[in-house]
């Protein structure tokens, strides 16, 4: 099976419905907050995924790997984030191993995808 963008489409409107069943569920955090600041880098990541999952002009322009590269990042960094609002020494390791994975996939994404496996798409 090829190994395509769209499934980075998929991610990002998974990550994209998930902050709106948190903006239902709990209603919208301080900005000011660890919590808020997580939420944002979130959604981010989730426009940015999505954006380079499925054909539209900006994708044309800077090209689907470099927009799943910073989707990637932002998803890594607000995995860090998260490790670092919690308490649990286990939870902090293994959130902020993945998140350091994640943004090491998405700067190898931004820069051409040298070292991991990119779609063929």
């Amino acid at each position: 099976m090829a190994f395509t963008f769209r499934r980075f489409g998929y991610l990002g409107a998974f990550l994209l419905v998930l902050a709106a069943l948190f903006f239902v569920a709990f209603g919208a955090p301080p900005l000011d907050s660890l919590t808020g600041l997580q939420l944002v880098v979130f959604v981010v990541a989730g426009v940015f995924e999505l954006l380079g999952g499925f054909g539209n002009p900006l994708r044309e322009r800077v090209g689907a790997l470099r927009l799943v590269g910073v989707g990637h990042v932002g998803l890594g960094v607000s995995m860090g984030l998260s490790a670092a609002s919690e308490s649990s020494l286990l939870f902090q390791a293994l959130f902020g191993l993945t998140g350091l994975a994640l943004v090491a996939f998405g700067v190898d994404y931004v820069l051409g995808g040298r070292y991991f496996e990119t779609p063929t798409e």
